[in-house]
């Protein structure tokens, strides 16, 4: 009998075990709180900018960061030629609803083998900007990729993440809605 209460005790605490760590799982995203948000220009750098310090970009090489390909970027910048590609919130898929418009860019690109494609990441206000940065490089990355999988070649297309420094602060959703996205600029000649 002592065993058999010791093994329901046992059971039970595994049960109630597994139902916190399923409720922990399942707790609704919070806003976060803006106050906690990194901004350019403000922090303790004497050179205005608390994410990117002078002796980083002095170890650049020393880190494996390379420069952009000039070549690449100079030209002409058609902006609004095609669409923005629109993400969900803190996501960085492309949904299906994008793929049509990312086969326009892939054809255009095919006919226009001069032409190359800056993709800039851009985030709403919600989180740090150095996640924010790093979330629209992960945005700007997936279309590259798949624009990859159309036959784009990686030579001819550059990323940039703007994360949330041209976002809407404390935007309605449909606002916010507008800043999770990934820009689309032609490069011409």
């Amino acid at each position: 009998m002592n065993t058999l209460s010791q093994s329901f005790r046992l059971g039970l605490s595994a049960l109630l075990l597994t139902a916190l760590l399923v409720g922990a799982g399942c707790r609704s995203a919070q806003k976060p709180d803006p106050s906690m948000t990194a901004v350019r220009g403000i922090g303790t750098s004497a050179h205005g900018a608390d994410w990117v310090s002078p002796e980083d970009m002095a170890r650049a090489g020393e880190l494996g960061l390379t420069g952009r390909d000039a070549g690449l970027l100079a030209g002409n910048r058609l902006e609004n030629l095609f669409s923005p590609v629109y993400f969900d919130f803190d996501q960085s898929f492309i949904r299906p609803g994008d793929r049509p418009l990312l086969q326009q860019v892939a054809s255009y690109l095919a006919a226009n083998p001069s032409h190359n494609l800056l993709v800039e990441g851009h985030c709403d206000w919600r989180g740090t900007t150095e996640y924010n940065m790093a979330l629209g490089d992960r945005r700007a990355k997936s279309v590259t990729a798949y624009l990859e999988q159309l036959g784009v070649s990686a030579m001819r297309m550059e990323t940039l993440s703007k994360g949330d420094l041209e976002a809407v602060t404390e935007g309605t959703e449909a606002q916010m809605q507008l800043d999770r996205r990934a820009d689309l600029i032609i490069l011409a000649p």
